[in-house]
């Protein structure tokens, strides 16, 4: 009898995982369940803020994409897991059963600052950035002061810094710009640590992008409340400041969803509720249970003086599903070996006319390698690949550039490779 996947979740870690599993293992029952009814991409979330995309642009129905490529969906929100059990319960009380759980559902924000979920508005669901689209439209009636920043505790950072340098290019384009402060508060020791400590020379490079824009930022100061018409935020000795604004939009923070937080504290972080997995993804205690993406615990790469997370860029999220993938049909086959990514990151924040541009590999430090770059290649780049990504989507494919009979993605075998640590008896992995 063929083995049942559960993938908790229908974004880019749950959709990866799944068409790498059907890739890997034809035989492989394969079940997606997702409460958002479609798939979304969410590097293009900022761009469907500023109107720049049609939600139908970056967005595809689940319920007619998966079963084309033999994956069947269940369209409900995860309720509750029992991992003793193996099971997993939807909102609607159905039970499902598996062999194998992948939870890649995504993270539960958090808004964390008094007024922050009535007041201000996130780029981090489309849903978000469609409100946020109407009130922009309202603002551009009548501009004034905006506030984009992160509260404390923020693991994603980039969407904050590309937000702040779109809406400076559309605001000249619409003769506003001298109408509108922009300021940048963050709980970032200082503007591109982006919770990774920096990235080579990140720090300078943010520092000269900020003041070509005549934008005034802030750092390393803790965002408290918002207001209708002002965000407040205090320094590490407690003194209270006010930042007046028409317009603002902070990052939340991201937890694990209380969907994972059910399974107990063995499987959810007792800290943040966010999958515990080892360098494999796997869950150390029950050994059929895998996370991919933002919903992994992944602990923070330093500390700061205001807590700042790990940021799951899309292309390391690719990685910890092509690994998940393979450990699992390695398992259904009784093999000993056990992948880890080594996971690299790419990031291309739009700004507009160009945009800026870093690899680094790893991602954390120390890394071997780091590249930057910034122009209009990089914009058209990051517009390439969201259509070609889509594409891929839709073709049920999502990681052609890996070798069929190998273990090596977009930057070779620096990709995923064999993992001393994480072998053992089949059944027994990491």
């Amino acid at each position: 009898m063929s083995k049942h996947v559960v993938i908790l979740g229908g974004g880019i870690g749950g959709l990866a995982t799944a068409y790498n599993l059907r890739r890997l293992d034809k035989s492989l029952r394969i079940t997606v369940v997702s409460g958002r009814p479609y798939f979304g991409f969410t590097p293009s979330y900022p761009h469907l803020a500023l109107g720049w995309r049609r939600f139908e642009d970056i967005t595809i129905p689940l319920g007619s994409l998966l079963p084309k490529h033999g994956i069947d969906y269940v369209p409900e929100n995860g309720e509750r897991i029992d991992p003793d059990n193996n099971k997993l319960w939807t909102t609607s009380g159905k039970e499902i059963g598996y062999d194998y759980l992948v939870i890649a559902t995504g993270p539960k924000l958090v808004f964390g600052a008094e007024g922050q979920e009535q007041y201000s508005t996130s780029v981090c669901t489309a849903e978000h950035a469609l409100e946020l689209q109407k009130k922009l439209e309202e603002f551009y009636r009548n501009p004034g002061p905006v506030v984009v920043g992160a509260i404390p505790g923020v693991s994603c950072f980039g969407p904050a810094y590309e937000f702040a340098f779109m809406l400076h290019y559309e605001l000249k384009k619409r003769n506003l710009r001298h109408k509108v402060p922009i300021t940048y508060i963050t709980s970032e020791p200082y503007v591109g640590h982006m919770g990774l400590g920096g990235v080579g020379p990140s720090r300078r490079i943010m520092e000269d992008l900020f003041a070509e824009r005549s934008i005034r930022y802030v750092s390393n100061v803790k965002i408290t409340k918002v207001e209708p018409d002002k965000v407040i935020y205090e320094d590490l000795n407690g003194n209270t400041y006010e930042e007046p604004c028409k317009l603002s939009m902070l990052m939340p923070r991201f937890m694990g969803p209380d969907v994972v937080a059910s399974a107990g504290d063995k499987v959810a972080n007792p800290a943040n509720k966010m999958v515990i997995v080892n360098k494999c993804f796997q869950n150390p205690t029950y050994k059929n249970i895998y996370g991919v993406g933002v919903v992994t615990a992944i602990p923070p790469v330093e500390q700061t003086p205001i807590p700042t997370g790990a940021p799951k860029t899309g292309m390391m999220i690719e990685q910890m599903a092509m690994a998940v993938a393979k450990n699992i049909v390695s398992d259904i086959r009784n093999s000993t070996d056990r992948y880890a990514p080594e996971l690299s990151a790419i990031c291309i924040a739009d700004m507009g006319a160009d945009a800026s541009f870093f690899y680094a590999r790893p991602v954390l430090p120390p890394r071997a390698e780091v590249k930057f770059g910034k122009g209009r290649w990089a914009h058209l780049v990051k517009s390439a690949f969201e259509r070609y990504f889509m594409w891929k989507i839709a073709r049920g494919n999502i990681a052609p550039w890996f070798e069929e009979e190998g273990l090596k993605i977009f930057f070779g075998s620096k990709g995923v490779v064999l993992c001393a640590d994480c072998s053992g008896a089949p059944g027994q992995a990491c």
